[in-house]
């Protein structure tokens, strides 16, 4: 019996059963006609006939070996390092130390005739001198404000107020100016009536005159504090 081994195309295989079926048909034709050593001899006949015309039907088709291409990498070449230069450092210069001279002050020399004469000496009789200062500056007279007027400088007594019994004491603070004149007025305590007081700062603002206030003999402004009273008895 005949084996087919590998791949064999549709051309082969139709050749191959011809001769099969040639064959078969040419032993049985032997084997009906011949008989003994005549019939054997015609089938190894018949076998070599086939094995000659069909042998290439057991010959083994072995396929080729696919060529398999392989990328091969190229080879790396490593980087070349980096190129080191050696240079020779600079010799740090021998500096020399400065040599400072010794430098003095030049001595400046007073002129005698500028300086300052200091007192004044006076030659007396005897040996020793007679020193004389200058006079001191004699201050100016310093003093407070004055009012002029003296009782004239009372307020007159509302009439209001004389009806109606009020009376009491008014503080105010006066403001003098350097020419003697009152620049304002202000209540500094309350006689308890609106009456006693508006008198009293009214009368002090238009009517009051001072001796300005004296600093070093120089008028000066200044701030004083009277006190006002109003009394019923001595209205009357």
């Amino acid at each position: 019996m005949l084996y087919y081994h590998g791949t064999v195309d549709t051309a082969e295989r139709r050749r191959c059963a011809i001769h099969l079926v040639w064959g078969v048909s040419l032993m049985t034709r032997i084997s009906t006609r011949v008989s003994g050593a005549a019939a054997t001899a015609a089938v190894h006949l018949a076998l070599g006939a086939l094995l000659l015309a069909g042998w290439q039907v057991s010959r083994i088709v072995t396929p080729p070996k696919p060529i398999i291409l392989v990328n091969r990498p190229a080879p790396v070449t490593p980087p070349a390092g980096p190129i080191v230069t050696t240079t020779d450092l600079p010799v740090n210069p021998v500096i020399d130390q400065p040599v400072w001279d010794n430098v003095v002050d030049p001595v400046v020399r007073s002129d005698p005739r500028s300086a300052d004469p200091g007192p004044q000496t006076v030659a007396g009789g005897g040996d020793e001198p007679v020193v004389t200062s200058p006079p001191p500056v004699q201050p100016g007279p310093s003093r407070i404000a004055r009012l002029r007027g003296g009782d004239a400088m009372q307020p007159p007594y509302p009439s209001a107020s004389r009806a109606l019994n009020e009376e009491g004491s008014v503080s105010l603070t006066v403001n003098i100016a350097a020419d003697g004149r009152v620049s304002a007025v202000s209540l500094l305590r309350s006689s308890g009536f609106a009456r006693l007081d508006k008198a009293a700062l009214d009368f002090a603002l238009r009517r009051w005159r001072f001796e300005p206030a004296l600093d070093n003999g120089k008028p000066v402004a200044s701030t004083r504090n009277f006190t006002i009273r109003f009394n019923l008895a001595d209205a009357a």
